[in-house]
């Protein structure tokens, strides 16, 4: 995976094989191509107003599994706790949501739809319906609980562009292993993730469908750095893309530092990032984990699923030191995201950022969403992150892997 001004780029051979011949064979798509270039343009004056590119939407809180990699339901994550407050798991009002939908669809943005697990958010299908009334477009990451009902419908739409499964196991124990299920039972999610796959695969097959994208995505974790390539094996021939990520996760020391930076920078202590000091990379081998990766690439030749890695590092001495060196940016020193892209929150309230959820710029719950997008906290927070990156961004998504 190469960048452009800092930001990741989409494999080339991905592009080619599946990207561009999609332009051709679906004209709709052409209306995706300016949001996307948006990001790679300059970085902006955070004092203007900006249209929006992508809108990611957490539409639910609860989840039907406790994975140990996620910074909400993971060890220390701050829907665990929330949970154990006893209190009440939120999420998106419907009624609301088609609200920014038609607010916002002069920008054509691309939507992230994610939870919580979503596909146990109701309105699901409505809102993928309601996206294809104005010719827009979005993706989907779930962990397949209640999508094989729905799938076909999903897909009919034509609003869905990429469906992004979670496979972090090559089979069923592993798979439950990192991925167990919430009411503490044996689960049976690797074989629905597989189904899904397989079915969404026969969908487009049968239908002649270049969308949505196939892409699921596997966690790199104490579990399977040693099985990455046995993961790659299993959706070879069902999937176009397949990233792998090194775990987004902060240390005791980054931690504090980060609460003293983002209390200078806007005057009280963040909370939410503590979800993400985690155990399950402490013990990765990053001499193994180089040898899987050479593998998946010599066993990806001549197929149709492309892997990537975020962020793009492949070497033992630079996967060693991602664990090692968490003042490493990885070849990203800047966050572009928060010119294009926006998180909003079960609760209604929109952040800048989809890992480190402590800045509220606003709620589309009773404000419409230019008034949030463009609010003068949301510039205050584009400004201050002018003077660099806080502790925890350099593992964070949203900066290297948007």
């Amino acid at each position: 995976m190469a960048k452009f001004q800092g930001k990741a780029l989409l494999p080339s051979k991905f592009v080619l094989s599946h990207i561009l011949p999609a332009l051709f064979q679906d004209i709709r798509t052409w209306s995706m191509l300016p949001r996307q270039l948006r990001k790679y343009l300059p970085s902006r004056d955070p004092n203007f107003d900006l249209p929006i590119g992508q809108i990611s939407l957490r539409v639910n809180e609860i989840c039907n599994l406790r994975c140990s990699s996620c910074g909400q339901w993971g060890e220390n994550g701050h829907l665990r706790l929330k949970l154990n407050r006893g209190e009440k798991l939120n999420q998106l009002d419907f009624d609301v949501v088609k609200r920014i939908v038609f607010e916002t669809r002069r920008d054509n943005p691309f939507y992230y739809i994610w939870g919580g697990e979503p596909t146990m958010w109701k309105p699901l299908l409505p809102f993928f319906q309601e996206l294809a009334k104005y010719n827009l477009k979005g993706s989907l990451v779930t962990n397949a609980q209640d999508l094989d009902r729905i799938l076909e419908d999903l897909i009919d739409t034509g609003s869905l562009s990429v469906l992004f499964l979670s496979l972090d196991g090559w089979d069923s124990q592993s798979q439950n292993v990192m991925r167990s299920p919430a009411n503490g039972k044996v689960s049976n999610n690797f074989e629905k993730t597989i189904a899904v796959m397989e079915k969404a695969d026969e969908i487009k097959r049968k239908k002649n469908l270049v969308f949505p994208m196939i892409v699921p995505i596997t966690v790199i974790s104490n579990h399977n750095y040693s099985h990455l390539a046995d993961i790659h094996r299993l959706v070879l021939d069902k999937a176009q893309l397949h990233p792998y990520y090194y775990g987004w996760f902060i240390t005791e020391e980054r931690a504090k530092l980060h609460e003293k930076v983002f209390e200078e920078r806007f005057g009280y202590p963040p909370q939410n990032h503590r979800g993400y000091l985690k155990s399950c990379f402490n013990d990765v081998d990053p001499a193994q984990t180089a040898k899987q990766i050479e593998e998946i690439h010599k066993m990806s030749k001549g197929r149709v699923c492309y892997p990537q890695f975020f962020p793009d590092i492949e070497s033992e001495a630079q996967i060693r030191r991602y664990y090692s060196d968490h003042s490493w940016h990885c070849g990203y020193p800047r966050c572009e995201s928060i010119y294009y892209a926006c998180e909003i929150s079960p609760d209604g309230r929109m952040t800048p950022c989809r890992d480190y959820q402590d800045y509220t710029v606003g709620n589309i719950n009773n404000q419409p969403f230019y008034d949030v997008w463009n609010s003068e906290a949301f510039k205050t927070f584009r400004i201050q992150m002018k003077k660099g990156l806080m502790p925890v961004c350099t593992r964070c998504c949203g900066l290297q892997g948007f």
